[in-house]
């Protein structure tokens, strides 16, 4: 993928891929297993294509009850993908 600047400044940027106006359970799940593994919250919501308020209710609990649970016996599965 080609490096992005901007037209006018020439300031180097990052291309954006997906944009998520609304998380799954799945997102959720994969948000949890990322944060599990050590990511850093801006880094998910980056990754994630979504805003830092939807990962925030993830996290919270708000939203998608039960993926945190999800993503530690997907990881538990996985045991070599944690850190």
């Amino acid at each position: 993928m080609a490096i992005m600047t901007h037209p006018i400044t020439g300031d180097k940027l990052n291309p954006i891929a997906i944009k998520r106006k609304g998380l799954t359970f799945h997102n959720a799940v994969t948000a949890w297993v990322m944060r599990l593994q050590g990511e850093t919250f801006t880094d998910i919501v980056q990754k994630l294509g979504t805003n830092a308020n939807r990962v925030g209710d993830v996290f919270r609990g708000d939203v998608h009850q039960g993926a945190r649970d999800k993503a530690v016996a997907i990881l538990q599965k996985h045991k070599s993908l944690l850190i």
